[in-house]
């Protein structure tokens, strides 16, 4: 009996400690084969939800910003602008003016460009008041031309929906350049110095409807003296661009 007791002893050991081994190992094994189990909220074969409700595919979507291609571009195209307009500030005669300008766009923002006007006046009421009625004679300055350069640059632009259908791109450009203008009291030319601003709006990839404001700061001599003369004029008309189309390039 003895010796039995002490053979029990010898199996029995090794046997506890081989089942303390292999019964972690065996429910890990066991637990990993089983299935997963559906997130909470989610019906089966559905992608779960993550902590705000929304699923990835949702979550991928909101992450996509699409960002819509410039209607028209303007960079490294020709501008060729053909106005009418009318001085607003020499109240003895009016002065209408027939203009071209021509730009050229260096970039979507700036342009260089150069403008001739040619004027044609009249004498206002007030001129035939005061000379009729008053037999006072105010001396003529009549604008004759102009001619100049300028700069321009586009602080602006943006689009809106006309007729409920129709999309118009416009764009707010500012002026500044200086030129030359002659009166009829000198065949001399006035150094002259521009300002102005000016809107355009696209009616076509090549076709604008534009206007403009500028004024032309110069010096006109009088009998009685040296006097500094703003011809501010107001102008409307067209702009075509060339060439008629363009291209986009896109990042590799």
């Amino acid at each position: 009996m003895h010796v039995l007791e002490v053979w029990s002893r010898r199996l029995l050991l090794p046997a506890v400690v081989t089942s303390l081994l292999v019964a972690p190992l065996a429910g890990g094994v066991a637990v990993a084969a089983e299935p997963d189990e559906p997130a909470a909220g989610s019906e089966e074969g559905e992608p779960p939800a993550d902590d705000e409700g929304l699923t990835s595919a949702e979550r991928l979507e909101s992450a996509i910003r699409v960002l819509q291609r410039r209607p028209v571009l303007k960079e490294l195209r020709f501008e060729l602008a053909l106005t009418g307009g009318v001085a607003a500030s020499d109240q003895m005669y009016r002065h209408f003016s027939a203009s071209a300008t021509g730009r050229m766009h260096v970039s979507e923002w700036v342009s260089i460009g150069a403008t001739y006007s040619h004027y044609f006046s009249e004498e206002s009421a007030l001129f035939r008041d005061v000379t009729g009625n008053y037999e006072l004679f105010p001396e003529r300055s009549e604008i004759q031309w102009y001619a100049g350069a300028d700069v321009s640059v586009v602080p602006m632009d943006g689009k809106f929906v006309a007729f409920d259908d129709l999309i118009v791109y416009w764009d707010l450009y500012a002026s500044i350049g200086g030129g030359v203008t002659v009166t009829s009291r000198s065949d001399t030319p006035k150094p002259t110095g521009m300002i102005g601003v000016g809107l355009r709006m696209f009616l076509a990839k090549w076709f604008t409807l534009t206007f403009e404001l500028r004024d032309h700061i110069f010096v006109e001599d009088y009998n009685a003296g040296s006097e500094l003369t703003n011809n501010v004029v107001g102008r409307f008309g067209i702009s075509i661009f060339i060439p008629f189309d363009f291209d986009y390039s896109y990042p590799r």
